[in-house]
């Protein structure tokens, strides 16, 4: 995991008659996390990113975890599901953010996020494997979709459980179906919502076509 700086507006820029700017409005910096891409034989190896304010850290020492689940064993092998978790992200001592996760699994034949199902009909807090408490009992508050300009269309949501938030987004490129969450208190959520949404806004995932070689030829490759 990698991360760089970049400023961004986490809220349009509002000015007031007299040309005043809003303080709550001004440019956030922001550092881009960038999770590793892992190398496996079912899907295509692609990093993906994210943004978080600048002044959200760990504690000195903590690192994000990763494990693999494996789903089903077939011919080739574990067909594992990948997930990557972060400590929780705090600003001058105040946790901003529980946890950041990513889950990845393989998707063969999908081409976009669309043909995994109409957003409508996905349950997102039970359908990626987060295994986070409360989520499975959050409710759906809102739902949308969007497209990068590389093209790659992503389903996002934003559930709650009445004691936390849970920020969701997906897309499938390479063979594999990626989702991410970022976990916050409710309370931290209705303080700043733009500061979330900026976040789960930001994922990012490159498409890329899934490979054409063969399984065999696959598992020779990540050898």
């Amino acid at each position: 995991m990698t991360t760089s700086r970049r400023v961004v507006a986490f809220a349009p820029v509002l000015a007031s008659l007299a040309g005043a700017v809003s303080p709550s409005s001004a440019a956030i910096a922001t550092r881009v996390i960038t999770i590793d891409g892992q190398a496996n034989e079912r899907w295509v190896k692609i990093d993906a990113t994210v943004n978080v304010p600048e002044s959200w850290s760990t504690r000195p020492g903590q690192r994000a975890k990763s494990s693999a689940y494996v789903m089903y064993t077939d011919t080739y092998g574990p067909n594992n599901r990948w997930t990557w978790l972060s400590p929780k992200l705090s600003d001058d001592g105040v946790v901003e953010a529980n946890a950041l996760a990513l889950t990845v699994q393989s998707k063969a034949g999908l081409e976009s996020i669309e043909d995994f199902g109409a957003i409508e009909k996905i349950e997102p807090a039970r359908a990626f494997g987060f295994e986070l408490e409360g989520l499975s009992a959050a409710d759906v508050v809102k739902s949308n979709t969007r497209t990068d300009k590389g093209g790659q269309k992503y389903y996002q949501w934003e559930l709650d459980n009445g004691e936390n938030f849970f920020g969701m987004v997906a897309c499938v490129s390479g063979g594999a179906l990626y989702a991410f969450v970022i976990e916050a208190a409710s309370d931290k959520f209705k303080e700043s919502p733009s500061t979330y949404r900026a976040v789960i806004d930001s994922f990012t995932v490159a498409k890329v076509d899934e490979s054409r070689n063969d399984m065999s030829s696959r598992i020779y490759e990540n050898r």
